[in-house]
């Protein structure tokens, strides 16, 4: 009896150390490096970021000027912190809901850091939000101008 207790305590441990070894890992979300917006739209709109780990941890909006003449109207949002890795950004147009607002899970790239600018459509059809990423380390190097 005390043997084949042993083994199932043993076939226990293995299991339970096992399951959460796979648990124990560092999970690490990539830094966010740069947040920038690009408007194709002739109209000028507000941009809204809010930068999620568990809980919110930047919020911020920008005026994003229109396009004209062949020049895009851009946006930088900074302030953010660096020293943070983010789980999420929701981004909404204008006075869109928070639920209608485009996401980005930053858990779905294998990255150090990444780079997003929001784009906002042009005036073929209603202006709607696109993410894009740059991943690697450029988004995060230093720019020279601090």
């Amino acid at each position: 009896m005390g043997s084949s207790r042993r083994a199932v305590l043993r076939s226990a441990a293995v299991a339970l150390t096992g399951g959460v070894a796979g648990c124990s890992g560092v999970s690490t979300s990539p830094r966010l490096g740069a947040l920038g917006v690009t408007n194709y739209d002739t109209q000028p709109h507000d941009v809204h970021v809010l930068l999620l780990r568990e809980e919110p941890v930047y919020w911020a909006s920008k005026r994003v000027p229109a396009a004209e003449d062949g020049v895009l109207g851009t946006a930088v949002f900074d302030g953010y912190p660096t020293g943070v890795e983010p789980s999420r950004l929701l981004a909404r147009l204008d006075g869109e809901s928070l639920s209608a607002a485009e996401r980005f899970d930053f858990s779905e790239y294998d990255a150090d850091c990444l780079g997003l600018q929001i784009q906002i459509g042009d005036e073929a059809r209603p202006p709607e939000l696109t993410i894009w990423y740059t991943a690697g380390p450029e988004p995060c190097e230093p720019s020279g101008d601090d």
